[in-house]
């Protein structure tokens, strides 16, 4: 039993209690009144600027009565459209506030708990499986349902708290004849059109008060940051959401928690800005010529390459929609996260991370081809529901030069891996909190990609299946460690990937050897009993070499019983997968077992 309380303002009960539809109603009936002055205002100009047909003291009175009057009249006009744009304005917070309480409702009861009329969430009590790694699994599945619902409650009270405040100070302010609030860019002595400039359906020419930015602090791959973002993004009303994205954009577009669609549109104008930057930095270093600037004129056209990869596969037009959901040209490399499909709507989420050597420049367009033809696959798996696959290159991937001119970027080390962990950690738990309803969420990751991840799940229990290609170690040796489900854990090493078999050397447990790990074929044996080792490369005569995967960048090609595996998981088909057999488990052992291929001995005997 747990509460989510902020001091002071209105609580949970009243938000329950509230009925922005009153306000709203409130709101235009003033507007109407406001109208009536206006046509009242303009009649008694158009008299005035007609002229009077006397002059002398009675006329200067006149006059000098028209003048009061209208004046009188135009401040009642401000003040009426001051008051019905601040109520209009507290109508839509306080359903923004009704709207996150009702979230955190829907999603308590979703996991068979209940929050109570004053906040408090209650969880019931979890009969015992006598399982101990899905009771594990399932108490920290707990602890993110109860980030999420705290998240919605803390800031539906402060945005109750703050539209209180903001209604009291503007019917004081109007009260006093002080005219709309600052910042409101109404104008309700003018004549409108039929709403009026400050209505309260949002009104023609006017724009909303500067929201509250979003939650500040470095999360660490904890979830409540990141529930507490997707919280302050569904507080705000959709006049103040449109505001966010025309004029802070850098507010959303990295930001895990806000939905893919707002953090697209934030990223496209954050594109443009760092095109124009980083092509002038080009031209800036070419005109220079100096010699000691190189290698920086190297770093600079690498940037632009990678802006061009992105403005290109967002361009495509091959009827995939895509969303741009991180442009980050502040680290040392540019990294980008861009999804084929619609992440706010798919049912199947697919996340992959790239391991050595990937760049947003040299890699972006292939993947992007890869995954818009992997995602049509499984699209034919997923029974009607939709899939979305996201390229998440959100780290600066050691590169193969650092191997020898880093220690702290060198692929050798799990230092990158571990430092990055957050950030994945984050993306996948953003993906629960941006939706209403959680979409079944997988990783593939490849190479050094895979270490990270596995540093990841033992941060966030956002990822219900995580497949590891060709990844050199995981930091744990037990799969109840990490924060997945039994089972959940899918290996994939393929015949020859020297990475796969000894990075476990310098990273830890091998993926093979983690308890509770499930191994998937890479393999396809034409027949049982055609054994080979890892000293052999796979002969025709005895493997389908369509197939197969070999070595250490072969897992997705297409036609792989590797690239099955990995749509099968994508869509929740773990009865689909093909799972690693004895024969082929004898082909990626790591000692010299000469299996049972007589044909192949001769290659290793003096």
């Amino acid at each position: 039993m747990t509460a989510a309380t902020l001091g002071g303002g209105p609580g949970i009960r009243e938000i329950r209690a509230a009925r922005p539809a009153v306000l709203l109603a409130v709101a235009r009936r003033l507007e109407e009144r406001r109208a009536t002055v206006l046509s009242c205002t303009e009649a008694l100009l158009w008299r005035r600027s007609a002229g009077t047909r006397w002059s002398g003291p009675a006329a200067a009175a006149v006059v000098s009565r028209y003048a009061f009057v209208v004046d009188q009249l135009s401040r009642l006009g401000q003040s009426l459209a001051a008051t019905g744009h601040a109520l209009g304005r507290a109508a839509r917070r306080l359903e923004a506030a009704a709207d996150l309480v009702h979230r955190a409702d829907r999603r308590a009861a979703a996991e068979g708990a209940w929050v109570d009329p004053d906040g408090v969430v209650l969880l019931p009590v979890r009969a015992s499986l006598g399982e101990p790694l899905v009771e594990a699994h399932r108490a920290r599945l707990d602890a993110l349902l109860l980030a999420d619902v705290h998240a919605c409650l803390h800031e539906a009270q402060r945005t109750a708290r703050e539209l209180d405040e903001e209604l009291a100070r503007a019917l004081l302010e109007s009260a006093r004849g002080a005219g709309p609030a600052a910042g409101t860019g109404s104008s309700p002595a003018a004549p409108t059109g039929p709403t009026g400039a400050t209505g309260p359906s949002g009104a023609t020419g006017a724009t909303p008060l500067r929201p509250s930015p979003p939650p500040s602090g470095v999360s660490g791959g904890m979830p409540d940051l990141v529930f507490s973002t997707g919280a302050w993004w569904r507080s705000l009303t959709a006049e103040e959401q449109r505001w966010v994205l025309r004029e802070r954009p850098e507010w959303v577009g990295a930001r895990d928690g806000v939905p893919a669609q707002a953090r697209h549109e934030a990223n496209l104008t954050l594109l443009a800005r760092a095109e124009r930057t980083a092509y002038g930095r080009v031209q800036e270093l070419g005109r220079g010529g100096a010699p000691w600037h190189v290698e920086e004129r190297a770093r600079a056209q690498e940037r632009v390459d990678g802006l061009r990869a992105i403005r290109e596969v967002l361009a495509r037009r091959d009827g995939v929609q895509r969303q741009l959901l991180l442009v980050d040209t502040a680290a040392l490399d540019l990294r980008a996260v861009v999804a084929v499909g619609d992440v706010d709507r798919a049912d199947h989420v697919v996340t992959y991370v790239g391991g050595l050597s990937t760049s947003v420049g040299g890699d972006l367009r292939r993947y992007d081809e890869t995954f818009v033809r992997m995602r049509s696959e499984a699209l034919q798996l997923a029974g009607g529901a939709d899939v979305a696959v996201v390229t998440w290159m959100g780290y600066d991937a050691p590169q193969l030069r650092e191997v020898v001119t880093s220690i702290d970027r060198n692929v050798l080390s799990s230092k990158l891996a571990r430092d990055n962990a957050a950030a994945l950690a984050d993306f996948m738990t953003g993906l629960d909190a941006a939706r209403d309803r959680p979409a079944h969420t997988s990783v593939w990751a490849h190479s050094y990609g895979g270490t990270l991840a596995g540093f990841a799940v033992l941060r966030t229990s956002a990822i219900d299946d995580v497949a590891v290609l060709g990844a050199p170690g995981m930091p744990f040796a037990d799969v109840g460690k990490a924060s997945l489900a039994p089972g959940s854990l899918n290996v994939l090493g393929a015949i020859g990937d020297d990475v796969f078999s000894y990075g476990w050397v310098v990273h830890g447990t091998a993926p093979a050897e983690v308890a509770g790990a499930v191994r998937l074929s890479t393999l396809a044996l034409k027949s049982p009993g055609s054994g080979c080792n890892h000293w052999l490369r796979p002969r025709s005569d005895y493997v389908d070499v369509g197939r197969t995967s070999s070595g250490h960048s072969d897992y997705l090609r297409a036609g792989t019983d590797s690239a099955r595996n990995l749509v099968a998981l994508a869509v929740g088909r773990r009865d689909l997968r093909v799972l690693q057999g004895d024969d082929e488990r004898a082909c990626t052992t790591t000692g010299p077992s000469l299996g049972t291929d007589p044909l192949a001995w001769p290659r290793l005997l003096p």
